[in-house]
Parts: structure tokens; C-alpha cells; sequence
């Protein structure tokens, strides 16, 4: 109540100079029809939440206004593909260096949505023609191909580049006799190069030295540009490279084509129509353009996209040494942005789905917090997950005047799935602080105050609590938090007939998902609040 009290005050108060609390409360009753039962502690915690939050600068407000989406009813825009004759092939193309991103889900998404409108193929090509820096792993081929198909991304043909590379010499080699490649041995490339004017004859037998004599360094083969080009980067640019020692774990050979080489010959072989790629790599598609020009071939549209910066989710480098350095558990540990990570914390694959296509496309970086995608997470599971009560770090109370009783609670607010029961005594396991002097109502039970049962009635004035019976059939509770830490606690028996992956709400708490159970505890997950 509290987190939704502070949304729509925030909300209010960024556009206003007074805060209406009858207009908040109305905004919370339209949200959560339920609340009308507490209308009284609904008022009070709203006017002492208003008080906080004028105190508040604009800065501190609008910072805790990003954890919050506010969804806007406006004209959905129909997204389309540019200059479309014919059948669309679009690509997918990671590097299987690391495992499958948040990050990576917005291009495998798009993709997907405009080979579905169409009707086309949609191809996950790996470009893992880095087996120096970016050595690609084997375990990553499969975790991509699993990952896709968890988002629904459905993909017609896959192609590995390493697989690749006879075609990419015959292409190479195309080029040195059209005289628009080179082969390169300066330490220093500069616009003097002599190597560039070398006859067609010594450049293939130097290309050929390449394989097995040339070192590591040595040599390069470089395609011509603009040799004056503004963008050095542009100019004369590698095109294959020699490595020693090939960390690759399906090739081992020792000459290399760069992405950008590769790319342009299987974007053409495979017939793709339409390119979506960052806006980072827009001087790529001028380098490419020269091959594209030598051969006479027609570009492939392409879509620029923006970044995706979400605040605090690590990059895939950065993840890769807290691996290393054994900082994290893997790369499905709980504090990443994975989509292991957010796929073992029941992050459901159409929220991630809703939410990436929710952003648009365009040019323009897009900054996200991850809290977010959980609000897209919420709309699906809150439907569908089960209700119980779980009370971390347990106190125990007594209630005097209160007889046993046993109690039935709906599994669903709004589903009929059935209900649980519980059996109470005069013992109670509580979270919260009580006080002295305060009514308190445990949910679906009965008014105290003060340790002393009041009444069963309902009383707007009771401040709602949560509770467990003091018995010994509750379930021992262990909760991997969001940051990775600990949470214990315990659960009501029924706890244990939910089934491992399966997402419940603790009551008042948040939601977590069923990751491991034993005779004696269950392991959840936090997936939000």
C-alpha cells in the first residue's frame, strides 16, 4: 500500500504545488478496489507520506519517480521496414562470448517482430571470428539458441562464422586480383604505405605467406578506401589478421577475417534484406560499403538503434571479470541482467517481450530502470500467483482471550483455486514492530491490541498485519534477494505443495519463485515486489 501511496504522491507532486489527499486516495481505490475496506489507514498513510515527500527536493523526487512506470494511453505507432519488395531475411548476430544480455534482447526481439509481420526468415548468425580478445565459448552457442526460444524468437537457419572461413579467403583473394585488397607488413599503417602499390602478383603471394610463414603482427590484409578519408578508422581498414594461438573452441586456424569483413560477405550469401544494428556501428556499414561497392552488390536496408543503458545492470566484460575474480556465482547470478539471471528470478519472457517493444526504435540511446520491466512482470504473474504468508526474522507473541480456531484464506483474491487452511493456537509469528497502544488486525483473522484479542469484526481502524500460527509444521523459508543476500524466515505448511519454478506472492512482501525444495527448506528466489 505504502509503495503504491508513494507512486501517485510523487506523481502528484512534480506537477502540482498542493497534493489533494482524497484525489491520491481515489487514484489508489481506482488501482486496488480491495483498499475500500481500509479507507481510514488508507487516508492517514497517504497525508503522512505527503508530508514526506514535500520535504523533497525536484531532483530527489524525479530520482524516485524513475523506480515507477506510468503508463500513458496514446496512439500505438505501427512500426515498418523501409523499401520491402519481396521476401524480408533479417539477421540476428551475437557474440558468443558471454551470455545472452537484456541488452541483447532488444535487436533479437525487433528482429523478430518484423520477420513475423512479414512473413520472412529470421537467421542467428554467431560472429565469433574473435578468438584472441573475445574467444567465444561453446557453452554460449547453446545458451543463445535456449534463450531465444525462451523470449519466443523463433529462428529459421543458424550459422557459426568460424564455419565459415574458406569463404571468406575466396573472397579475399576476389579482391587482391581487383586490386582493391593488400596485404600489409608496416608496423604503422599511414597514408604512405608502400605496401599499397604492390602488384597484384606479390600481394597473393604475400597472402598466401600469411598461412605459413608470416608471424602473428607481421602481416595484414587491408581492403582500400579513401585514403584521405576524415575518419582514420575508415581508411584502408583490416580486413584479416594472423593469430598465433587461436583460443577459438571450434577452429584453430591462424588467419582471421574482422567482423566487418565477414559480415558484409554473409549478409550478401545469406540474402539479407533489412540490418538492424546499433548506432555505434554506423562507420561499420562505410567500411562495408566499399566491399558491397567492389563486388558490385546492392546494401541491405539498414535500421540504426540507440543503446539500451539500463542503471546499474552490468556489461558483459564487466561480468566476465567478477567470474573471473569469483565476486559472482555465475552468469545467472541474481544481480545480473542475463536473461538467465532474470529467467531463474521469474522474469516472464512477454514481459521482456512487452517491455522491449514497449520502448520503440530508433536512433536515440534509451536510459531504463530495471524496475521497469518488473511492473510489465507484475501485470502477468500478480493474475496467476498463489498467495501465502511468510514472515522473515519471526517473532513470537501470545494472544490472551483468544481461543483456537482453525481459518480458511483464498489461494487467489480473484481466482477460485481453492483455499488453505490454517490452525492457530494462541501463539503467533509476526514481522513487524508492534506498539504499544496501536489496534492491530491480523489478515483474514481478528483484532489485538496491546497482546489481547479485541474482536473478529472488521475495523477500519486496525492497522493490517501479517501472521503465522506458532506450530511446528511451518516450512523453513530461505529467500536469494535481488543483491544477493540472505532472507529467512518461515511459511505455512502449504508452502511445500508449490512446485520448484513456480512464482507465489509472500503476502505483503513480494513475489519469489520456487528454485530448489528439500524435506526441510525451500530455497525461493526474489523475483519484485
Amino acid at each position: 500500500m505504502k509503495d503504491l501511496i508513494f507512486k501517485y504522491v510523487l506523481q502528484a507532486s512534480v506537477k502540482y504545488d498542493n497534493i489533494s489527499v482524497n484525489s491520491i486516495v481515489g487514484k489508489i481505490i481506482a488501482e486496488k478496489p480491495e483498499y475500500k475496506g481500509f479507507i481510514h489507514d488508507l487516508i492517514k498513510e497517504t497525508q503522512e507520506i505527503i508530508n514526506e515527500v514535500q520535504k523533497l527536493s525536484l531532483t530527489e523526487k524525479e530520482k524516485h519517480l524513475e523506480r515507477f512506470t506510468f503508463v500513458k494511453k496514446e496512439t500505438k505507432k505501427e512500426y515498418v521496414l523501409p523499401n520491402v519488395n519481396g521476401k524480408v531475411v533479417m539477421r540476428f548476430a551475437p557474440n558468443p562470448s558471454g551470455a545472452m544480455s537484456i541488452g541483447h534482447s532488444r535487436q533479437a526481439i525487433w528482429n523478430d517482430f518484423f520477420v513475423k509481420k512479414y512473413k520472412g526468415e529470421l537467421i542467428l548468425r554467431f560472429d565469433d571470428t574473435d578468438p584472441k580478445t573475445k574467444p567465444p565459448e561453446k557453452k554460449f552457442y547453446k545458451w543463445f539458441e535456449e534463450d531465444l526460444d525462451y523470449l519466443g524468437v523463433k529462428v529459421h537457419k543458424i550459422i557459426r562464422q568460424s564455419s565459415r572461413l574458406d569463404i571468406y579467403y575466396g573472397y579475399a583473394e576476389e579482391l587482391i586480383h581487383l586490386e582493391k585488397a593488400y596485404v600489409c607488413t608496416c608496423k604503422e599503417f599511414s597514408k604512405d604505405c608502400p605496401c599499397r602499390n604492390l602488384p597484384y602478383e606479390e600481394n597473393i603471394k604475400r597472402w598466401k605467406l600469411m598461412f605459413n610463414k608470416y608471424k602473428e603482427g607481421e602481416a595484414v590484409l587491408r581492403i582500400k578506401t579513401d585514403i584521405n578519408h576524415p575518419n582514420p578508422a575508415i581508411r584502408d581498414f583490416i580486413a584479416f589478421r594472423i593469430v598465433n594461438k587461436s583460443k577459438h573452441p571450434f577452429s584453430k586456424k591462424k588467419v582471421w577475417p574482422l567482423l566487418n569483413f565477414a559480415s558484409a560477405i554473409d549478409d550478401y550469401e545469406l540474402k539479407v534484406t533489412h540490418i538492424l544494428r546499433g548506432i555505434d556501428l554506423e562507420s561499420s556499414v562505410e567500411r562495408q560499403r566499399y566491399i558491397y561497392k567492389y563486388f558490385d552488390w546492392k546494401y541491405p536496408e539498414t535500421i540504426y538503434t540507440g543503446r539500451l543503458l539500463f542503471n546499474g545492470v552490468k556489461s558483459t566484460t564487466e561480468t566476465r571479470e567478477l567470474i573471473k575474480k569469483k565476486e559472482i556465482d555465475g552468469w545467472d547470478d541474481v544481480r545480473l541482467g542475463t536473461i538467465g539471471a532474470l529467467r531463474r528470478r521469474g522474469i516472464q519472457p512477454e514481459a521482456i517481450r512487452n517491455f522491449v517493444l514497449s520502448l520503440g526504435i530508433n536512433r536515440s540511446d534509451v536510459k531504463v530502470d530495471i524496475n521497469n520491466l518488473y511492473a510489465f512482470n507484475k501485470e502477468i504473474i500478480d493474475k496467476e500467483a498463489k498467495r501465502y504468508f511468510v514472515v522473515f526474522n519471526p517473532k513470537k507473541i501470545k494472544i490472551k482471550y483468544f481461543n483456537k480456531r482453525k481459518v480458511k484464506i483464498l489461494l487467489h483474491p480473484d481466482r477460485k483455486i481453492g483455499s488453505r487452511e490454517l490452525a492457530c493456537n494462541d501463539e503467533f509469528y509476526v514481522q513487524d514492530e508492534l506498539k504499544k497502544g496501536v489496534l492491530y488486525r491480523f489478515m483474514h483473522l481478528f483484532n489485538f491490541v496491546d497482546g489481547n484479542f479485541v474482536n473478529d469484526e472488521l475495523d477500519k481502524n486496525a492497522k493490517l498485519i501479517h501472521w503465522l500460527p506458532a506450530s511446528k509444521d511451518l516450512a523453513n523459508v530461505k529467500v536469494i534477494m535481488d543483491d544477493n543476500s540472505v532472507m529467512k524466515g518461515f511459511g505455512e505448511k502449504d508452502l511445500r505443495k508449490v512446485k520448484v519454478d513456480e512464482i507465489i506472492q509472500a503476502e505483503r512482501n513480494f513475489f519469489m519463485i520456487l528454485e530448489k525444495k528439500t524435506k526441510n527448506k525451500l530455497t525461493f528466489i526474489y523475483t519484485h515486489r
